[in-house]
């Protein structure tokens, strides 16, 4: 806990005004900062040394605030594409985690559909659709409750809407927990701080109108599924962008204030 006069906040304090870089990466390096200089300290109290020793020679030891932002400004100077490519990789990681787990949330809602509309509404087969003698025999095989094969067609479809989606959205989950492992070890963050939220709100919500215009316009490219299909990722990829909305806005608020 911080007290009046507290060496490591006043540290802290002056290191942020001294950084040269974007908001989101001042706060990592402070946290590292802090993170490290508290650690100290404890280890200075525990062995034995009074409240303000140990700030001290924490501080003595992490290095002064002119050294901290020279090796962090030249480390961005040193290799500016490398941290630029970096910064891209970790965001298309990140947001490619966040696609497939909406895609996982997107075969609930569809599960949700298949219950309340019945499976002809997310799989519903158009009337033009031909379907080969081999084809039945696999559907009806995999949907032995079906008493033909465009009763076997719909059940196929709407249960993989549910079944491949949920393993997409598992596949999500792993890669948004390795992410989150791989942060620990890459802090460049030289990108604008509005764009993931940019590229987000942008990819989502376009995402969500091309799957709304399917579910709307069902039977046409070759399409052989019920509105369901389609609406489904789309109220997901909806409120995806959704949440992101609200980072791009306060984006956008500060840069219009600066």
């Amino acid at each position: 806990m911080s007290t009046p006069g507290d060496p490591v906040e006043e540290y802290l304090d002056l290191l942020y005004t001294r950084l040269r870089t974007s908001p989101r990466q001042a706060r990592r390096v402070l946290a590292e900062a802090e993170d490290h200089l508290r650690e100290a300290v404890a280890d200075g109290l525990s062995a034995g040394m009074t409240e303000r020793e140990a700030q001290e020679a924490a501080i003595s030891s992490f290095g002064s605030v002119r050294a901290v932002v020279r090796a962090h400004d030249a480390r961005l100077r040193r290799y500016p594409a490398l941290a630029v490519l970096g910064d891209l990789v970790m965001s298309a990681w990140m947001l490619a985690g966040i696609g497939l787990l909406a895609i996982g949330l997107s075969g609930l809602v569809a599960q949700a559909m298949n219950a309340a509309f019945g499976p002809r509404f997310v799989g519903a087969i158009p009337g033009a659709a031909r379907l080969t003698a081999a084809t039945c025999r696999s559907w009806l095989a995999d949907n032995p409750g079906a008493h033909n094969c465009a009763q076997a067609a719909i059940l196929e479809t709407s249960g993989d809407a549910v079944r491949l989606r949920l393993l997409a959205g598992i596949a999500g989950l792993v890669l948004l927990v390795a992410y989150h492992l791989a942060r620990r070890y890459w802090s460049a963050a030289v990108l604008p701080d509005g764009f993931v939220p940019t590229v987000a709100v942008s990819l989502f919500g376009l995402a969500s109108l091309g799957l709304a215009w399917l579910a709307a316009n069902q039977g046409v490219m070759g399409v052989s599924a019920g509105p369901g299909f389609h609406l489904s990722g789309a109220i997901v990829s909806l409120a995806v962008a959704a949440v992101y909305v609200p980072a791009l806005r306060r984006t956008l608020l500060q840069h219009a204030r600066d």
